[in-house]
């Protein structure tokens, strides 16, 4: 089995007709043929069905496609990292983080990576999306190295910042303009949630059952900026970390205060444990942590 053979049969697979496949591939159509029936011959079963001009996967072809393509997409990595340890490519790394880091955090990480002499080469590609987003994206392969609030077997993770999170209400909300408030000063209050799969509900509903409330939810939204929105549009509350636009005349924002400090939430740099990095992630990852990296909080006297 070469790895020419590979190549055949995966873009024969996605075109599905010899002459066209040959065409792409820069080959003459017998050689194509000879290569899949070699191919064929060699796994002892049949990969195409062929009638008259009609070409199809067989069972066989539909299994072993996504292990060629696994094989060929892990080649073509290999290549590129040694590409790039040779200096002879341009070297990407692809980040992704939710946007109330965005402003802040990012921003100064990358003054801090481009200040070395040895990082100047490096490229990124930035994705902001919902925090879920990223996750799913860094586990599926997408993205090298990942702000993350989830963890996840799969991933590595350390902690890198705690972000405190704030009510925010609208500016003539009876709680606007104290210095701090209590959960149980606003936990009956309408309230603007992010949906369940984000980092942030799953905290927010956890406090409101370990006080046994039922909150009063009126709209679910996919990101803090929309939250806010309906908070300046007077429709509720809402639990949020702060993000620029909460610097505007319509919202109020205000720290929460609790005996036992849950308004926090964790921020973890990750990368997966399946797929190595690549010599330009690794040095973006290994500075991360050298400089950001945060200790877990001391555990309280007495803690189990």
């Amino acid at each position: 089995m070469t790895l020419l053979q590979l190549q055949y049969f995966k873009t024969l697979a996605r075109v599905l007709h010899y002459t066209h496949a040959a065409k792409e591939l820069h080959i003459a159509q017998p050689s194509l043929s000879y290569s899949i029936s070699e191919l064929e011959k060699e796994l002892d079963v049949k990969l195409f069905n062929k009638q008259n001009r009609t070409v199809s996967l067989t069972m066989y072809g539909e299994q072993f496609l996504p292990y060629v393509e696994k094989a060929l997409a892990l080649l073509n990595e290999g290549a590129d990292v040694l590409h790039q340890m040779a200096g002879t490519a341009l070297q990407v790394v692809n980040l992704g983080y939710f946007h109330s880091i965005s402003s802040s955090l990012i921003p100064s990480i990358m003054a801090e990576v481009y200040s070395q002499e040895e990082n100047r080469g490096i490229r990124f590609q930035f994705i902001e999306a919902p925090s879920f987003d990223i996750y799913t994206q860094l586990k599926n392969g997408e993205l090298d190295l990942a702000f993350c609030l989830h963890l996840d077997e799969s991933i590595e993770s350390v902690m890198i910042m705690r972000q405190p999170l704030y009510l925010a209400v609208p500016a003539n909300h009876p709680l606007a303009g104290r210095d701090s408030v209590t959960f149980d000063q606003f936990a009956r209050e309408p309230m603007v949630m992010l949906d369940k799969p984000s980092n942030l509900r799953t905290l927010v509903d956890q406090e409101f059952s370990k006080r046994g409330v039922i909150p009063s939810v009126v709209f679910e939204v996919r990101e803090c900026n929309a939250a806010l929105q309906y908070v300046a549009l007077r429709f509720g509350v809402s639990i949020l970390p702060r993000v620029p636009a909460m610097e505007n005349g319509k919202v109020s924002v205000i720290p929460i205060e609790d005996s036992e400090q849950a308004f926090v939430r964790t921020v973890y740099l990750s990368w997966s444990k399946n797929l190595p990095l690549s010599p330009a992630a690794q040095r973006v990852k290994q500075y991360i942590l050298e400089h950001y990296a945060t200790p877990p909080a001391p555990r309280p006297t007495g803690a189990e």
